[in-house]
């Protein structure tokens, strides 16, 4: 399907291979897995030969295979199982390929693509990662044979997956959870001779996206690419409209990476894919405010941590005022200036318990000093954080000299010599000043 219907998928595959450095050998010899619902039901013994012929042709190259689709996956991998735990199977299988002079012990492996990602490794994507998504809102839509049946897949929790979704989440994006989630996209209901309640199902999978306010939907099977990308067209006959964009997890890699395939997906997508393109580059310029002032990739592992909510005695206290994970959160999803504004920064104590209690030894003292200084230029200040600050620019002390005070307890009385100290802080407020004049004159000639 992917290779004569949605050959694009394919470009996207090899792209991602290629950029990481991985090799891979393409066979002339392999036909359709084949697609399990239509073939497995109407020939079974034709499904299982024509499945065992294919795994053969790995085993005779001695390689694995990999695939991006979820009907090969299930297919192939189901048939290696039999394979290698039932003799009796095997045994009735390999009397048919001696036909063809071939045989199948189940050696070679079979990898979903997001399977095979996910064993690749997370550091290893990271590192190459060109657009962080952050802010983006995706729904992931897992499909049926990428984890059923779990006896023979034994991949992930068949209801309750999380690799996909972590994936997602590694680029920067967020996997929203919506309703229906792990329901079919009703592939197969057109040949059952029931389309309209196929697109049914896609249109209550296509409503709980919505609803959760999905950026885009994202795919690891071309069946399902197929329901979500060229329904909506249909629904639209109906009055339906959601113009959400689909992407095959590769291509969003692909973007990601900044393997640039924009084109070859506003021409072969059904569905309007601008305005994920638009989202992008949205979060993108966003992404380099962030990146003037703070580590990116900490925040992310900051907020995923998020044990500063159970430690920080600001937060167990007033947690409906103070909330470290949510405003890094924020920061994360581009609203800094919104950040900024928001008084609840002023509440950080600098007690360094986050510090202590971080596995990085970072903590988020830093991160609030640094949003505490963007708010003073911006006129963002608690008052009596401004009050200490101009009795010590105009003094070069926190509080006024009482000789008095000191005398009672029978101290000396001498006070401090600090007209360097007070002469620096002058020069270094006019230097602010003209920077922020000038900054406000570029602002506004922009």
């Amino acid at each position: 399907m992917i290779a004569y219907r949605l050959p694009f998928i394919e470009v996207s595959v090899k792209k991602v291979l290629d950029l990481f450095g991985i090799p891979y050998f393409e066979s002339n010899k392999f036909s359709c897995c084949p697609e399990p619902n239509g073939i497995k039901n109407t020939n079974q013994l034709l499904y299982e030969v024509t499945a065992s012929r294919n795994l053969g042709i790995a085993e005779k190259e001695g390689k694995d295979i990999l695939t991006p689709c979820n009907g090969c996956f299930e297919t192939l991998k189901g048939i290696r199982s039999e394979i290698k735990v039932d003799s009796h199977f095997r045994k009735k299988i390999n009397t048919q390929l001696a036909e063809i002079d071939l045989h199948v012990e189940g050696i070679s492996d079979v990898y979903h693509l997001i399977e095979f990602f996910h064993k690749l490794g997370r550091d290893v994507i990271k590192e190459k990662i060109q657009n962080h998504l952050n802010g983006l809102r995706i729904a992931v839509h897992y499909g049926c044979h990428f984890l059923r049946p779990s006896n023979k897949i034994q991949m992930d929790d068949p209801m309750e997956p999380h690799i996909f979704d972590q994936l997602i989440e590694d680029l920067g994006a967020k996997s929203v959870d919506y309703s229906n989630k792990m329901d079919c996209c009703g592939g197969s209901l057109a040949r059952a001779g029931t389309p309209d309640s196929g697109l049914e199902m896609v249109l209550t999978k296509l409503e709980s996206m919505k609803k959760e306010r999905a950026d885009v939907i994202v795919v690891g099977c071309p069946q399902c690419f197929i329901q979500f990308d060229h329904l909506q067209r249909d629904l639209k006959k109906l009055d339906y409209t959601f113009d959400i964009p689909v992407l095959y997890y590769s291509e969003l890699l692909c973007i990601a990476l900044g393997i640039d395939i924009k084109d070859m997906i506003r021409k072969y997508h059904r569905t309007q894919v601008d305005s994920i393109f638009d989202r992008i580059e949205e979060i993108q310029q966003k992404n380099k405010e962030i990146e003037k002032y703070f580590n990116v990739e900490f925040l992310k592992s900051c907020y995923s941590c998020g044990a500063c909510n159970e430690d920080c005695p600001v937060a167990k206290y007033i947690p409906h005022q103070f909330n470290p994970q949510k405003i890094v959160k924020k920061i994360l999803d581009g609203n800094i200036d919104k950040v900024i504004e928001d008084p609840a920064i002023w509440l950080c104590l600098d007690c360094y318990v986050c510090y202590e209690l971080c596995p990085m030894k970072i903590g988020l003292v830093e991160v609030f000093t640094i949003l505490r200084n963007l708010a003073k230029k911006r006129g963002f200040i608690a008052q009596g954080f401004q009050d200490e600050l101009s009795t010590f620019e105009n003094e070069g002390m926190v509080t006024l000299f009482s000789k008095i005070a000191r005398q009672r307890v029978g101290l000396t009385a001498n006070k401090p010599e600090i007209k360097d100290l007070k002469s620096l802080i002058k020069k270094l407020k006019n230097t602010n000043q003209q920077q922020h004049q000038k900054c406000g004159q570029n602002c506004n000639q922009n």
